[in-house]
């Protein structure tokens, strides 16, 4: 068999052993797929693109070691987007850029049962994809989820002066273990840099509940809530000391971890904002919820202010506070 033979065996014999999504009419095996949505739903559609030496290592070791983690992560991120739009995750599309080295048996078949899981997880079906031959591994998603009739769709845009604004989980664990993948603390948070948890049911939920604005973090808390408050055209004001922590990230230094936690990609965390008046369900158990600040009118630019104990950061404060005010998260086209 040829890799592209050996492609299709793989992803066929593991996609029967899945059942689809309700609507699917025709999956892999044709030109293109055919879905029957539901009356009165409206389809919501995302792609993200992972590419070898700046989504994952360029080690090629590591890259073997990770099939199964590249795989779940590569529809994780993608069902993260969905979340945040309110949608329920439906299907994908896979368009898979492959090194001869990575076209034998072990690699595939790791990688498509990492991808298979995260289907089986979070509902979705794979209907197709393209593959091709590449230096490195490049690996694009384009997800499809649904809205019903009486779902509204949360966008960044929604924002009110006065809502309260809350992030799910913990942050700023993945890119401390990016960073530190020899660390101990940077070991036990491993998990969730390579499997990171897309907040499918809270995305729903906050839908339902009356949420303003929604985004995932994916590039960082600071940076992806700065894109709230300008398509909104507001302000936030965000409490530092309230920032979520896991306990291995509460072990360092407060001003490094205050770093990881405002700029840190990977942590496909949920931020939104509600109005003042409503209260979440006092059950979070299953994903905890936290408020880190309020929506307030822009002064000029909007943007996110960030205080400490009631006390605004500045340029003019003490190190390392003083590098905070001109943070930036990830950046796709840097270096």
């Amino acid at each position: 068999m040829n890799e592209f033979e050996l492609i299709e065996r793989i992803f066929l014999q593991l996609q029967a052993e899945h059942s689809a999504a309700a609507g699917i009419q025709k999956a892999i095996g044709d030109d293109a797929a055919v879905m029957a949505l539901p009356t009165g739903s409206r389809l919501v559609s995302c792609i993200d693109t992972l590419v070898q030496g700046r989504h994952f290592s360029p080690d090629w070791k590591q890259v073997d070691t990770l099939a199964f983690a590249i795989g779940y992560k590569a529809v994780a991120v993608n069902v993260s987007d969905i979340a945040a739009m309110g949608a329920a995750p439906h299907s994908i599309l896979l368009a898979l850029a492959l090194p001869e080295r990575l076209a034998n048996e072990s690699w595939l078949t790791a990688f498509a049962k990492g991808l298979f899981h995260a289907c089986q997880l979070f509902g979705v079906s794979l209907i197709g994809g393209d593959t091709t031959r590449n230096d490195t591994l490049v690996l694009s998603i384009s997800a499809q989820g649904l809205l019903t009739s009486d779902t509204p769709a949360i966008y960044r845009s929604g924002a009110q002066v006065g809502d309260k604004v809350y992030v799910s989980g913990t942050l700023g664990d993945a890119a401390y273990a990016l960073q530190h993948p020899d660390d101990t603390s940077g070991l036990e948070l491993a998990h969730r840099l390579h499997m990171p948890t897309p907040r499918v049911k809270l995305g729903a939920a906050l839908a339902q509940l009356g949420a303003t604005s929604m985004i995932d973090i994916s590039d960082g808390l600071y940076q992806d809530l700065s894109h709230i408050c300008k398509q909104s055209g507001v302000g936030m004001h965000l409490y530092l000391e309230q920032l979520p922590t896991s306990k291995p990230l509460a072990k360092i230094d407060l001003s490094k971890r205050l770093l990881y936690q405002l700029t840190g990609g990977d942590d496909y965390e949920l931020a939104f904002t509600l109005p003042a008046h409503i209260e979440l369900p006092i059950d979070s158990s299953d994903t905890p919820v936290h408020c880190i600040g309020e929506v307030v009118a822009a002064a000029q630019q909007p943007y996110p202010k960030l205080l400490f104990y009631n006390q605004v950061i500045t340029q003019a404060a003490p190190a390392p506070f003083d590098t905070y005010p001109n943070l930036t998260g990830y950046q796709h086209f840097a270096g």
